[in-house]
């Protein structure tokens, strides 16, 4: 039996994406950041918070629940200013560069969820909304 396909607008499908893709890299630099000096498991505990909160915002979108656009601008935003600060602090110029791409990704997911696709996904909303 072949499974139904998400029939979304491809916003939402692009918005879900970021969310987890983007908590992902954020794990994949904790790990390499794991081999530094004096680094301890509480390394991973930012990045694993944005992996499952990404993880919560993505389930309310599938779901159509009206909440999750302002969870997902929430995260976004949250994780949007982390990674800003993470940016402007890192002494390592690799960290700088992830932070910023991952800070780019974050307010693109934000601008996304503003978007009409996404209001008609989750509101059902119209052109005039």
């Amino acid at each position: 039996m072949i499974a139904n396909k998400w029939k979304a607008a491809t916003e939402v499908k692009v918005v879900c994406a970021l969310l987890l893709g983007l908590a992902v890299a954020y794990l994949a630099m904790a790990g390499v950041l794991m081999f530094a000096p004096y680094s301890s498991a509480r390394t991973f505990l930012l990045p694993g918070t944005s992996l499952v909160l990404g993880a919560l915002v993505v389930a309310g979108l599938v779901l159509k629940m009206s909440s999750a656009r302002f969870a997902g601008f929430a995260v976004s935003f949250l994780f949007g200013l982390l990674h800003a600060l993470s940016m402007l602090a890192a002494e390592l110029f690799w960290v700088k560069i992830v932070s910023g791409i991952l800070f780019a990704g974050y307010i693109y997911a934000a601008v996304l969820l503003n978007s009409m696709p996404v209001k008609r996904h989750l509101l059902g909303a119209t052109n005039d909304a």
